[in-house]
């Protein structure tokens, strides 16, 4: 969006500070630039000439602290794109001045190249195995970090796949898992659980070998590598003769779905990216349309409640289909959040660039999960489920954060 488009785009705020309700960063921050209708004035005002748009601290910092939620754009009367905005001035700011080193680091170094999350989850298994986190905990050395990083397991979705993969005679339907980063290195039972729960409901699995699906480089403005993974993903998902691309993280499902737009003046991919848009579906939303199967004996009492990821309430518009599927569950009672589909404050890695921030929102989140007496705390999406699991754990909160497909695969 160039700066004339940007600018009349941004008219169309009228200023009315509904924003305010839904905001996370200003729901904590009370800081009027915290919200769209203050990032989108800084904007104006650089677009106007009355503050260097490219140079100017505050317009750096607040377009920065955004979580990119969307939840001001799905509650704006003007319908106002701010996510959209803010992404396009990142994107500016990463052509101009690069992304900055730690960033560079952790995206193009590890995500860019998936295999590089490998030595990461062993080294950390190791520490997390031989004792020496345990000392430095008792030690009092680390303990945010400590907290923040969940459990490595021992291998890999990847690892297991030979033993996991069944032939499914006569399968319902063909689909093709996209496996995510997270997912496959850190969250490895959620991985397993998706493909068992698919197996056994007579559905035929296949797992391509893709990368990243690019969305910590989309968040940062590095469209250039967003491209290159995207391209290469959509060439490998095309290929595939299946009848769903099934996700079991709402952020790489999203990202998936956005690819057309990111190819909107690439005939050629903007093509391929419709074709595998429309094959993307949320686990919880294909299970309830083509059918799966409960063990009615296993019905252990559980009280839960759910935790709505950005990208899956405001991305793949998914907010029934959970509910819908926990509520069938014999032996589970689901009791609803307030503020359910509020962000958690871990969007990727923002509670790595902006601890402070992000852990305001995330006590907000607890508090409310709190005031539910459950003792599950459901999502669908790993990087949620680490923010999640690290507030439980760092404010020695009773709970578990469990991926919906676990309890799925527990009652088989």
């Amino acid at each position: 969006m160039d700066n004339n488009a940007m600018l009349e785009t941004i008219l169309k705020c009228n200023r009315c500070g509904t924003c305010q309700d839904v905001c996370p960063t200003y729901q904590v921050s009370g800081d009027e630039f915290s919200v769209a209708r203050g990032r989108l004035r800084l904007i104006r005002m650089g677009l106007e000439n009355k503050l260097d748009l490219n140079n100017e601290p505050d317009i750096d910092t607040f377009i920065n602290q955004c979580l990119l939620c969307k939840a001001c754009e799905v509650n704006c009367p003007s319908s106002v794109p701010t996510a959209k905005l803010i992404s396009d001035l990142r994107e500016n700011y990463t052509k101009l001045k690069g992304l900055p080193i730690a960033k560079k680091v952790l995206y193009r170094g590890l995500f860019s190249h998936n295999h590089r999350l490998i030595p990461i989850r062993k080294l950390t298994r190791f520490y997390q195995k031989s004792g020496i986190q345990g000392v430095l905990k008792v030690a009092g050395v680390f303990p945010s970090i400590n907290n923040l990083i969940p459990e490595m397991p021992k291998f890999s979705v990847k690892d297991r796949l030979q033993d996991i993969i069944k032939n499914i005679p006569n399968p319902k339907k063909k689909v093709a898992y996209f496996l995510g980063c997270s997912v496959n290195q850190f969250f490895s039972q959620v991985g397993e659980a998706t493909i068992n729960v698919l197996q056994a409901n007579s559905y035929s699995v296949t797992v391509p070998e893709l990368l990243c699906c690019g969305a910590p480089h989309q968040s940062s403005g590095d469209i250039e590598e967003f491209k290159r993974l995207a391209k290469y993903n959509l060439e490998k998902l095309s290929g595939l003769e299946v009848d769903a691309i099934i996700v079991d993280c709402s952020t790489c499902g999203s990202i998936l779905k956005e690819y057309d737009e990111l190819f909107k003046d690439d005939l050629k991919y903007k093509e391929i990216a419709e074709i595998v848009k429309n094959k993307v579906v949320d686990i919880s939303v294909f299970l309830l349309e083509w059918g799966y199967k409960i063990n009615p004996n296993n019905d252990n009492k559980m009280k839960v409640t759910f935790h709505d990821p950005c990208h899956g309430v405001r991305g793949l518009k998914v907010k029934d289909a959970p509910r819908e599927i926990l509520k069938k569950i014999p032996g589970i009672e689901l009791i609803e959040m307030k503020e359910a589909d509020m962000c958690c404050g871990g969007a990727g890695s923002y509670s790595i660039f902006h601890p402070k921030i992000s852990r305001k929102v995330l006590e907000r989140k607890l508090n409310n999960f709190n005031d539910t007496n459950t003792s599950v705390l459901v999502t669908s999406c790993p990087a949620c489920m680490m923010q999640l699991g690290y507030g439980l754990r760092n404010y020695s909160i009773k709970g578990e954060v469990r991926h919906l497909v676990e309890i799925l695969a527990e009652k088989l």
